[in-house]
């Protein structure tokens, strides 16, 4: 049963959510092989200034569609956490 949660930036709207939700949640179905109802997410938006996500060095700057994403889980493998990780970049994009 693993636990999703999301922290972005308010004011996105309920269709954009949902599309966000169900492509992390195929993700995990498809990289833990969980069942399709085992299914937990928490989101949580904050004001913009609630929430800083800064540049690291890596030479880009982040929008305001930016979202952390938690994931607290039983252990897994490492090729479980690999496929989660795959899986989830590409859905989202």
């Amino acid at each position: 049963m693993p636990l999703i949660r999301f922290d972005l930036i308010e004011g996105r709207d309920e269709r954009s959510l949902k599309v966000l939700l169900d492509a992390a949640h195929r993700a995990v179905v498809k990289a833990f092989g969980v069942p399709e109802r085992d299914r937990y997410q928490i989101v949580t938006q904050h004001p913009a200034n609630e929430l800083i996500i800064q540049d690291t060095g890596l030479g880009f700057e982040r929008s305001r569609d930016v979202v952390v994403i938690s994931v607290t889980s039983t252990e897994r493998s490492i090729q479980h956490k690999k496929r989660l990780l795959s899986n989830s970049c590409s859905r989202v994009r």
